[in-house]
């Protein structure tokens, strides 16, 4: 069975205990990570797609009018899979447009109150190949992203392409295991 956690956590094959969040310093905080509607760690036989579920609380007060996202991939791969959140200080509120009338229009929360918890989901692919699959987060600021809370999700939304490729930007060798929010095993 191969590992597939990458780089500085070949040995790490689970996220932190049930309870904890995993924080991205001075951005956002994730928890109640659900894979397959399981919890945070899945064995699953063969790889496909698997539907990734979270919490997530936005609150930036440095990032002044900047459109904020947060993004998720598998370690080791070079670009996220998917944009999940795209807002901007903080998030709740509902969805509205940012930047009407513009090429990076999109659909985001703008709070003007305190962060709320949202719930968001993605679909994230794993390859067939046995192994330890790391799933991890980290933000971005590339203008346009998702919003896939259930509101969000009722609206029809492109793929932002760009936004994925922020998944090493500032980090040459992608997300670290601090950044870890689940694990899928594929088995043999």
């Amino acid at each position: 069975m191969t590992d597939k956690t990458s780089h500085s956590d070949v040995r790490r094959t689970t996220v932190p205990a049930p309870g904890t969040e995993m924080v991205e310093p001075s951005r956002f905080r994730i928890r109640e990570v659900r894979i397959d509607g399981g919890g945070a760690v899945v064995r699953v036989r063969g790889g496909g797609s698997h539907r990734i579920e979270f919490e997530v609380l936005h609150d930036c007060s440095a990032c002044g009018n900047a459109v904020n996202q947060v993004i998720v991939g598998l370690a080791g791969e070079d670009r996220a899979q998917a944009s999940v959140w795209n807002g901007k200080q903080r998030s709740g509120g509902g969805p509205k447009v940012v930047n009407a009338g513009t090429s990076v229009e999109a659909l985001a929360e703008d709070n003007p109150g305190p962060a709320e918890w949202v719930s968001v989901s993605c679909e994230l692919v794993v390859p067939d190949e046995p192994g330890v699959y790391s799933v991890r987060a980290r933000y971005a600021q590339a203008y346009q992203g998702r919003l896939m809370t259930a509101e969000g999700r009722a609206i029809p939304q492109p793929e932002y392409e760009d936004v994925l490729g922020w998944w090493k930007v500032d980090r040459p060798e992608g997300p670290g295991p601090e950044s870890a929010i689940g694990t899928i095993v594929v088995e043999e």
